[in-house]
């Protein structure tokens, strides 16, 4: 049964935490930011992952897990409802710097608040994203870890986030404009990510199932840990990231264990 008392304590807030406002918002985003994780290691082990607010709920909550998009939104989502918040699930295309193109439909699911008499972009489930929540305003935003642009149009609006061309350990490059999400303003429900997440999971070659992660933000500087198979890297505010190898499998299980509190032998 969903709790959001359990939640917010699974987040590290208090039960009594004021009526829905903005900041509030604001509070709630961050907090889950740093205790929960983005990650896929469900998808990675082939456990079967699903987007129902039942399943995510467990997960985040009963399991004290992380997860990917469809779940962290998803049940995030649902405890915003739970608090007073009037949210709407939004339909999300990825764009693929590759291909110079928008992924397909239903490849992200992100969130839209309305709280303070406007409209607010949330996402807790896009690894390295926003912190706190984007006025969905056309306009540029001062925003952490890095400047955010909304460019509102029709049906959609797309969110463009400064981007650093620099590497770990590297002096800062030149900053260009990079497209990250092409969000849809019409409501949908969780329902409609079921075949893209079921395609996720199952279709090879893809990194979801091939190349295990986690990654979570530390403050509200922008501070962040992300630990993929042979490296773990970590930020501290928005400065240049630092890098160290991950030399065996009993490393990144002590690893996972100490920076996401995920014991790696009870997911296989």
């Amino acid at each position: 049964m969903f709790s959001a008392e359990r939640y917010l304590a699974r987040i590290g807030l208090d039960a009594q935490i004021g009526p829905p406002s903005v900041d509030l918002l604001a509070a709630l985003q961050l907090a889950h930011l740093i205790r929960v994780p983005f990650e896929n290691l469900h998808a990675f082990h082939h456990r079967g992952v699903r987007t129902d607010v039942e399943w995510s709920y467990a997960k985040v909550v009963e399991q004290q897990r992380g997860g990917w998009c469809f779940e962290l939104n998803g049940a995030f989502g649902a405890l915003l409802r739970r608090l007073g918040f009037a949210v709407d699930y939004a339909s999300c295309r990825v764009w693929e710097a590759d291909l110079a193109d928008w992924g397909p439909r239903h490849d992200h699911l992100g969130l839209i608040v309305h709280a303070d008499g406007a409209r607010w972009f949330v996402d807790v489930g896009f690894g390295d994203c926003c912190i706190h929540p984007l006025l969905v305003e056309s306009g540029e935003r001062v925003a952490v870890p890095r400047a955010a642009r909304l460019d509102l149009g029709g049906a959609a609006f797309t969110l463009t986030e400064l981007m650093s061309a620099g590497s770990a350990g590297s002096a800062p490059a030149p900053s260009e404009w990079e497209p990250q999400l092409r969000v849809a303003q019409q409501p949908v429900s969780l329902a409609v990510f079921d075949s893209r997440s079921t395609f996720l999971q199952t279709q090879p070659g893809l990194s979801w199932t091939e190349k295990a992660f986690a990654t979570r933000a530390l403050d509200a500087t922008g501070s962040r840990v992300t630990l993929r198979m042979d490296v773990l890297r970590s930020r501290d505010g928005t400065g240049a990231w630092t890098e160290s190898a991950v030399s065996s499998s009993e490393e990144w299980s002590s690893l996972l264990m100490q920076h996401f509190g995920i014991d790696d032998g009870n997911v296989r």
